[in-house]
């Protein structure tokens, strides 16, 4: 007998806005990897200035990882600890004793290991929020933020748009104050205050008042303060015109401006040491215990491979290589910068000055607008710069024409939720033949 029904099952509202919601980002990333630029079998394919990978040490971890005992042994095919074992825990401390200069060590027990940064920012908005709380970012900011703290643990991520001449001042609180009080005013609550230090994508370091200013103003509203710390080991501009980089491990004084409890740091493979496609990233608490149970329970769900974790392990503790590796990393980031910057320069770019991070934050004169315009149509019209000025529409059309007609990719600024249009985060941190043939196709744009 055949079974009829007259209504198929509807997902949950949760399950429903995923599905509408798919982000536009994954569209973009299947037609840059469906014609990926390479040297040697597709020298005309789409150059990826755009994803914040370190290809400067590229050669370096292909040449160690292909060192180490990478054998499958039989515990490589059992359960391991989901949130990471004690001796790969061990290694991610000691690291972040040497290079954050905590104020107290960091031991295995402060750190939770998760896959990627991602699953560990789902799991604080989890721990952190009810459905529907939000957690303050200040825009532009990382493109994915909406997708790791909403997606599941629906949360809502709510940029406090910053003018850019702001970014690194105190002043800015005033608009952190005020999206506080019109969120309470909507009867919503704010939970959290989320800080990307280096910030991403304006590659800033915040100075010390700053991020003074940011605990005062978390503390005063009874906010989590979620540091995102995945690129502390990529600064690279030390020069006197840039505030230093301070990790929030390593104030002596944390307890002055806040709870301690309330603070949580976050790092990372990604970034400082080009394994994004590891997938591994850690959630650090030396304060907070009753957090990292929270993180404990909800590791299962992002739980590190045992073989990876076993390969991990002796990566970093070949201490001499990782620190050797940092060092490496640093010096080359700052020349791709200095090589980035000097063709900025020359071609009247504005741009961020940054100090940190794998990325430049620049905007496109208009007149790249018109060009853009006039090619599109063939010649037929003639556009020029007069009354001509940057939109949402002509920002997006111009980041699809780069890859279409110039095979670079560079993700527009309002991928970031910047409002001001025209500009696009640049990543330089490549190797230096591709920086070269990057910024040959952004010059022949303008």
């Amino acid at each position: 007998m055949l079974l009829t029904t007259t209504k198929a099952p509807e997902l949950s509202s949760g399950g429903r806005e995923a599905a509408a919601n798919i982000p536009e980002l994954f569209k973009i990333f299947e037609k840059l990897l469906a014609n990926p630029y390479s040297k040697d079998t597709n020298p005309t394919g789409i150059l990826n200035a755009g994803v914040a990978i370190n290809g400067t040490i590229k050669e370096l971890l292909v040449a160690k990882l292909n060192t180490l005992d990478t054998a499958f042994v039989p515990s490589d095919l059992e359960y391991s600890v989901p949130y990471g074992t004690p001796v790969l825990r061990t290694e991610i401390a000691s690291t972040l004793n040497r290079h954050f200069a905590p104020a107290v060590d960091v031991g295995m027990d402060d750190i939770v290991v998760t896959n990627g940064c991602t699953s560990a920012i789902e799991m604080l908005a989890f721990a952190m929020c009810e459905p529907g709380d939000h957690i303050l970012v200040p825009a532009p900011l990382y493109l994915a933020l909406p997708t790791d703290m909403g997606t599941r643990a629906r949360a809502k991520m709510t940029p406090v748009h910053v003018p850019l001449d702001m970014a690194g001042e105190c002043a800015q609180i005033a608009y952190f104050e005020r999206a506080v009080h019109e969120i309470a005013r909507q009867g919503g609550t704010v939970k959290a205050l989320f800080l990307m230090n280096p910030n991403n994508p304006l590659g800033i370091t915040y100075p010390r008042q700053v991020m003074r200013a940011f605990l005062r103003f978390a503390s005063t509203h009874g906010l989590f303060v979620v540091s995102d710390e995945i690129y502390a080991l990529s600064v690279f501009n030390r020069s006197a015109s840039v505030a230093p980089f301070e990790s929030l491990l390593s104030w002596n004084d944390l307890a002055e401006y806040i709870d301690p409890r309330a603070v949580v740091v976050l790092h990372g493979l990604s970034k400082d040491f080009g394994l994004n496609g590891f997938r591994v990233g850690w959630i650090v608490s030396p304060w907070n215990k009753e957090l990292l149970g929270a993180m404990v329970a909800y590791a299962p769900f992002a739980f590190v491979p045992s073989y990876t974790q076993r390969l991990l392990t002796q990566l970093f503790a070949d201490r001499p290589f990782i620190d050797s590796l940092l060092e490496t990393s640093q010096e080359r980031l700052a020349d791709n910068y200095a090589a980035a910057t000097a063709f900025l320069y020359v071609h009247e770019i504005e741009y961020v000055q940054a100090s940190g991070g794998h990325f430049i934050w620049f905007r496109l004169p208009i007149s790249a607008c018109a060009k853009m315009i006039r090619n599109k149509e063939d010649n037929h019209a003639c556009c020029g710069c007069k009354g001509l000025v940057w939109t949402k529409e002509r920002e997006f059309d111009m980041a699809m024409y780069l890859m279409d007609k110039h095979s670079l990719y560079m993700p527009p600024g309002q991928a970031f939720f910047s409002t001001e249009f025209g500009w696009f985060r640049f990543t330089f941190a490549i190797c230096k033949e591709e920086l070269d043939i990057a910024l040959k196709r952004l010059e022949d744009c303008l």
